[in-house]
């Protein structure tokens, strides 16, 4: 299947991603190649030269539901078609951070692992320190890579450097992601429109809460979670904010970000936030909100469908909607996508024969025509093809998961988080129209999924974990907001804290110019 793909950067005021190109590559044309791949994992050998061995690779990658098993019909296809025999350690989604860091902290690092977030402190430092291969000369202008430059988001490849270095092949994909799920049907048993800005949102969150929308005879019903990622925009957190020097803070440590913790304690004192809402981690969100138990949830919009088939098991006539954006005060709540979720990076530990295969593998997964594979798995097997969009069959449903994919990289596909393979064709044409919405709005990437600083990495580390606990209390209302905002204003007068804004700024203007 020709995949649809579509590199859209525009439309962002401040943080326009097409700035970043200004001194990077242009982005290449989405049309399919006319060339003939090599033999994916390795080189093309001569017609006298004995193929090589499969490149045997030892793997990490998070785990969102059930692995594909190493010994499935899909996993020794997989291994066959690219010439590798490839192990991979499963490491559940919700724990995969605090895992990675335990194993860039040891040394002990796997081949290939798969990186969620590139600015972490620990995969900076880590990155900074030799830990992964500097693919930038390797990679050149991608004339040897020909799946790299065809097939991924261009921007990717800038946004995702250290240091002006390339440490990851990035897992591009659209900027169409996540959106918060409401239950329509509970909304209209309440007669309550569809809450467009935040004071919407939160007001149809607090009479869902004195309600019961879902007839169990108890006030029980959970509005919302904390979702920062998702409402914080609403309140400029995606605003560089300065100090008297130009030096640019980290949006936690400013007013914009208390803003949205009081945005949330106000949910929390009317009972639209539970009161165990720390301890919720995302596996138990959704749990939660496909069994009938919460009214939204913030995930990726492809599963909307497969939500309001869950939810239906116990309430017959749910409905589920998607709200892409909200309105509020200093911007709009929303996750507009970088237009990659992390990326790969090769150990320093193998040598540059075996780091060079790796790359060989990865630029063959990235071939347009295994988009479909290495997604959905094999088709008459896991899939078949209905008006042109992937349909899984009982098999696939079974096997093929958000997991599937983690392990490789694979084609940039503009719907690729939006259209579901479970749902009919004229299912996933409205769910594209209704995401489609954030091309309309001043969309603004997280600045500091970007930027980056080392003594922030270095301060933010020992603080982790207070700041987190100093939030959660705040919400909760164990403290003032007045208290909240005087512990940001320590940590941001902290001189460990102060180095890391010039640094921010160098950063920024290195990736968006001087503004």
């Amino acid at each position: 299947m020709q995949t649809q793909r579509k590199m859209l950067f525009n439309g962002l005021s401040l943080l326009t991603i097409g700035s970043i190109l200004l001194s990077a590559c242009s982005s290449a044309s989405p049309a399919a190649s006319t060339s003939t791949p090599s033999t994916p994992g390795t080189p093309a050998p001569a017609a006298s030269t004995k193929p090589l061995e499969p490149l045997t690779i030892k793997g990490l990658a998070n785990l969102y539901s059930q692995a594909p098993a190493k010994d499935s019909e899909f996993w020794k296809k997989m291994e066959s078609e690219f010439n590798v025999s490839y192990s991979v350690d499963w490491v559940p989604a919700d724990n995969y951070q605090q895992k990675l860091d335990l194993v860039l902290a040891s040394g002990d690092i796997p081949e290939l692992m798969q990186i969620t977030n590139t600015t972490a402190p620990s995969v900076l430092k880590a990155a900074k320190a030799g830990a992964f291969w500097d693919l930038t000369p390797y990679l050149g202008d991608f004339s040897k890579y020909p799946n790299f430059k065809k097939y991924t988001n261009q921007n990717a490849w800038v946004l995702s450097k250290i240091n002006g270095k390339n440490y990851f092949v990035p897992r591009t994909r659209g900027n169409l992601d996540s959106a918060v799920f409401i239950r329509q049907d509970w909304l209209d048993k309440l007669n309550l429109k569809l809450p467009t800005t935040t004071e919407e949102f939160a007001n149809v969150m607090k009479v869902i809460a004195k309600s019961d929308p879902d007839g169990n005879g108890k006030n029980d019903t959970i509005g919302t979670l904390t979702t920062p990622g998702y409402f914080a925009a609403a309140f400029g957190t995606r605003e560089p904010v300065r100090d008297s020097n130009g030096g640019i803070i980290h949006a936690n440590l400013t007013s914009n970000y208390a803003d949205y913790v009081s945005y949330m304690r106000e949910l929390y004192q009317a009972g639209a936030i539970p009161k165990e809402f720390a301890l919720i981690n995302g596996t138990q969100q959704e749990e939660m909100f496909m069994t009938g138990r919460s009214a939204t949830f913030v995930k990726n919009a492809w599963h909307k469908f497969r939500m309001e088939q869950e939810n239906r098991k116990t309430q017959p006539d749910a409905k589920v909607t998607i709200i892409p954006y909200l309105k509020g005060p200093k911007g709009y709540a929303h996750i507009y996508d970088l237009g990659y979720f992390g990326g790969m990076a090769i150990s320093k530990k193998v040598d540059e024969k075996k780091m060079l295969r790796i790359l060989d593998f990865l630029n063959a997964t990235v071939d347009e025509k295994y988009y479909n594979f290495v997604n959905f798995g094999m088709e008459g097997v896991h899939y078949t093809l209905k008006d042109g969009f992937p349909s899984l069959t009982d098999q696939g449903k079974k096997e093929v998961n958000a997991s599937f994919n983690a392990p490789f990289i694979f084609s940039t596909a503009e719907f690729a988080k939006v259209d579901s393979p479970l749902a009919p064709m004229d299912y996933n044409l409205k769910v594209r129209e209704e995401m489609k919405a954030l091309y309309k709005i001043d969309a603004k990437i997280e600045l500091f999924n970007v930027i980056q600083s080392d003594a922030w990495s270095t301060a933010w580390s020992k603080v982790k974990d207070e700041f987190v606990s100093m939030e959660a209390k705040a919400i909760s209302g164990a403290i003032s907001m007045d208290e909240f905002k005087a512990y940001q204003k320590k940590l941001a007068d902290n001189p460990d804290f102060m180095k890391a804004w010039p640094e921010f700024t160098k950063s920024y203007e290195e990736f968006f110019g001087k503004k």
